[in-house]
Formats: structure tokens, sequence, C-alpha cells
């Protein structure tokens, strides 16, 4: 008589698969059920590792290269402080509102857990797609240029754009094995670099007030002269103001493994973005009343001209720059663990190869799905036309499609589900006005910039294809993406338990 033991994923690989942890979660909980056991992650995350994974995802590099693209739309510092202040309500009222689905909907997936629940297959195939081709990536080398900008702008007073994608292609490399390593010790890095992050605001708050102090305020004089303000250029001044604030829905990507998800997300949510709001509105402040609205869109480092102007070139040269450095490496720590929970959810849903799914035996980390979102953000470095507005702006642009979904689908599910348990719940007028402010947000941008905006409208709808022909049909699925993904599941299975 045979065994009764769980049956091999594939025969090839059948000895690997029966004496190692790593294959367990893929394979049949016994002849018994037959059913097969996604796998899971544990609880590691604590309220302070939420705040951190908010405040440190958050505060990137955003706020270091956003006031040249706000500045540059409405040139004006009061209009200029309104939208950091607009921008700041509409994310600290998405990540309340989004709050709701992730208390009722716990997982490791986030936006796209949320979709897949409300929406169905195709929709939260269609969101992994764009994201993880497109804007994930994107967010990522966003990041990483601003690092390698500010770290080498240290030594070298201009260096050349190669040394800049080798530098953020090395940090992103070394940062994604600091996620790899285990979610502890990652969440513990997160602290300190959160620290770090809110001193290098503090040295730029503080540049700005010895300067007011001393009776420079020839900057602040006039708040709403000289704006040139269009509904077009208020829309693309929100973009670069939502991009510094990007991040705010990254702990709904740990909801699986956050200890006690109903009671601590949403304080974690609260304690964070209000860090974030108030330090990125005397960031601004500070950085408006040390420099002229030329003078910030022409500075290649912002943070750095302005501190330069009040503390010496000692602090703008060298302390600003390292500081924002680790800023930017917190952002980058916080975002691979936001995307890499993403492909692994939907590895574990069957929109990816399976080997994405694979969890280290003993770190508990989806260490290829940490991987993959890199590859992909390495090769957009190495790109030509890869300039940090040109990456925001496609960024933005795919994301408040999908955010605009989850806002509305909130409706949907309270229509559709209404004994779902919401230990949170939102004032429905919220995510009401917050699905007409993304409808607006990507409406107007076809107006002026009818091209970009429908090329990336292209390659969202481009998975549609790609979902009817590989996912839905779930047989040529099993067998074309499980013998794709079986090519390279046994180099997983060796990468992730070389990591030890």
């Amino acid at each position: 008589m045979p065994p009764s033991g769980p049956e091999p994923i594939n025969t090839a690989f059948s000895a690997d698969h029966e004496e190692n942890d790593l294959y367990r979660p893929l394979l049949s909980d016994g002849a018994s059920t037959g059913a097969p056991v996604k796998p899971k992650l544990q609880r590691h995350v604590t309220l302070l590792g939420g705040v951190a994974i908010t405040v440190s995802t958050v505060i990137g590099s955003g706020i270091f290269v956003s006031p040249n693209g706000i500045v540059k739309e409405v040139n004006s510092v009061g209009v200029a402080l309104l939208i950091w202040l607009g921008c700041g309500l509409v994310a600290c009222a998405a990540s309340l509102c989004i709050c709701e689905l992730g208390c009722a909907i716990p997982s490791a997936g986030g936006i796209y857990s949320f979709i897949l629940r409300i929406y169905g297959k195709l929709p939260a195939f269609m969101f992994i797609w764009t994201f993880d081709l497109v804007s994930n990536p994107a967010g990522l080398a966003i990041i990483h240029l601003t690092l390698a900008k500010y770290l080498l702008v240290i030594f070298v007073s201009d260096p050349p754009e190669w040394a800049e994608k080798l530098c953020a292609a090395c940090f992103m490399i070394s940062l994604c094995m600091v996620n790899c390593y285990g979610v502890k010790f990652m969440t513990s890095v997160q602290t300190c670099l959160m620290f770090f992050k809110l001193i290098a605001i503090l040295v730029i708050v503080v540049a700005g007030s010895i300067y007011l102090g001393q009776g420079h305020h020839e900057n602040i004089e006039g708040f709403f002269t000289n704006e040139t303000v269009t509904p077009t250029s208020i829309t693309f001044a929100f973009y670069s103001g939502l991009w510094a604030y990007n991040g705010w829905d990254a702990l709904f990507h740990a909801g699986e493994e956050m200890d006690d998800p109903a009671r601590t997300l949403p304080t974690a949510i609260k304690l964070g973005m209000a860090i974030v709001v108030s330090a990125y509105l005397l960031a601004n402040t500070a950085y408006m009343s040390l420099l002229t609205p030329s003078q910030i869109i022409g500075a290649k480092a912002v943070a750095e001209a302005a501190v330069s102007v009040s503390l010496g070139k000692v602090f703008g040269n060298i302390i600003i720059p390292l500081f924002v450095a680790l800023s930017c490496m917190g952002a980058s720590t916080g975002s691979i663990f936001m995307i890499g929970r993403q492909v692994f959810a939907a590895a574990r849903e069957g929109h990816f190869p399976r080997f994405l799914s694979l969890l280290h035996p003993k770190r508990n980390t989806p260490i290829p799905a940490l991987i993959f979102p890199c590859v992909i953000a390495v090769t957009l470095l190495f790109l030509p036309t890869s300039s940090i507005e040109s990456l925001i702006q496609l960024s933005q642009f795919t994301m408040w499609i999908f955010y605009g979904a989850c806002f509305a689908g909130i409706f949907v599910l309270r229509i559709r589900e209404p004994e779902l348990p919401r230990p949170y719940r939102t004032w429905l007028i919220v995510p009401g006005i917050l699905t007409l402010l993304s409808l607006y947000l990507l409406v107007t941008p076809f107006i002026q910039r009818p091209v970009a905006s429908t090329v990336v409208i292209a390659v969202v709808l481009t998975s549609i294809p790609v979902y009817f022909l590989v996912i839905h049909k779930s047989c040529f699925a099993e067998k074309k993406l499980n013998s794709l993904s079986d090519l390279f599941v046994n180099g997983a299975h060796h990468l992730c338990c070389g990591v030890s």
C-alpha cells in the first residue's frame, strides 16, 4: 500500500519537498482532506513597529524631491503650502478610510487583497500587474535615485549619472537583504531610521527658525502673489505632493503580521500620519522661508541648499545629505516590505508563479517575492528615460486608479456584506469625497498630457489579455505557469535556505 503522506508538487523535486519545511506550506495537509494549505506569515509587528513602518515608509525621498515640482507648478509660497496641507489631509483621510478594509480583511496583500475581495480576480490581477510592473518599481527607483544623489554629493559636487544609478542599485540590493533577514530585524532597523529622518527634518526646521529670527522675512512676504494656478497645474502639484505622502497604505500590507490588528492598526495609522503631516508642514515652511520660489525650482537638492543658507555649508553639504540618505533608506526598506507582501499574496492566489509564495523555513520571510520587484526596479534605473519627474507622474497616475476603486469599494462591501465584522468604521462621506477626488486626479491629466496618460492606461489594459490567456483558464494556467515556476523553484529553494 502506498504511503498516505502529502503528494509532492513535482516529482522532479519530490525528495526536497518532503524533507524541507520551505515547501510544506505549498503542499496538501494530508490525504484526509486533500485541501491545499496556503503559506501564512507570523504576527511580529507591534504598535511601535507599525508606527515606525508608517513614518519610515512615508518620509523618504518625497519631502526632499517634491518641493521642486509643487512650486514649479503653482509658483506661489502660499498656494504651495496649502497644497502640502491638502495632500496631508487627503493622505490621512485615505489611510483612515482604507483602515476599515484593513481591519475587516487583515491580509498580507493590502490593496490587492481588498480589490480581490470586493471586485474579484480580474480587477485584482489588473492591479497587481500594473503596480508590480509599473508603479511600485518606479517608486523604488525614485527613492534609490534620491538616496544616491544625496549620498554622492557629500564626496562629489556633481556626480555622473552612471555613478548615481550604480549606487542606487547597490543600496536597493542591500536593503532587500535587510527585509529577507526577518520581520523583527526589519522593524528594529525601521525604528532607528525613523528617528534619523525626524532629526533631519528637525535640523531643517531649526535652520528656518534661525533665519527668520535674524529678521529675514522677505521670502515669505506676499504669500499669494505671483501664483499661476490652473486646474491642471493644481492636479500635477497634487501628484508631486501625494508622492511625498506615498506609503500611507504600507501598514495595511502587514495586517496578517500585526498583533491584534483590530486595535493596533488604526492607532498606528493615526499616530504615524500625525507625525508625518506635522513634519512635512514644518519642513516646507522652513524651505520657503530660506529660499525663493525660483531657488527652490532650480535647486538640485532642496534640503541641502536651504540649510546651507542658515547653518553653513558644513551642515548643508555633509550633515543634511547624510540624514536624507538615511531617510531614503527607511522609505526603501518599508517599500520593499510592502511590495514583497503584495507579490507574496498574489502568488498565493495564483496570480503570479507559485515560487514567489515560498517562505524561508526559519525566518518566515517571502524572499523570492521581495527580490522580484527589486529586479524590475533596477532595470528601470538603467533605462535612459528614468528621470525623477517622469517616474513620479507615472507612479502617481497608476496608483490613483486603484485607490479610487478601493474608496468606492467601501460602499460595495457595506451593501453586499453588511454582517462583515468591522472593528473600525469610517464615515461614508469620507470615501465619497475621496472617490470624486480620485476621478478628478485621473481625468484632468488627459487635458494637458493626453499621450502620456493614454500610454499609462494602455499599460493597465494589457493585463486583460494576459489574464484570460494565462490565469483565467485554470488548467492552462496550472500547466503553463507552474511549469515555468518549476524552472525557478529549485534555485529559489537554495536562495531561501541560504539566507540564514
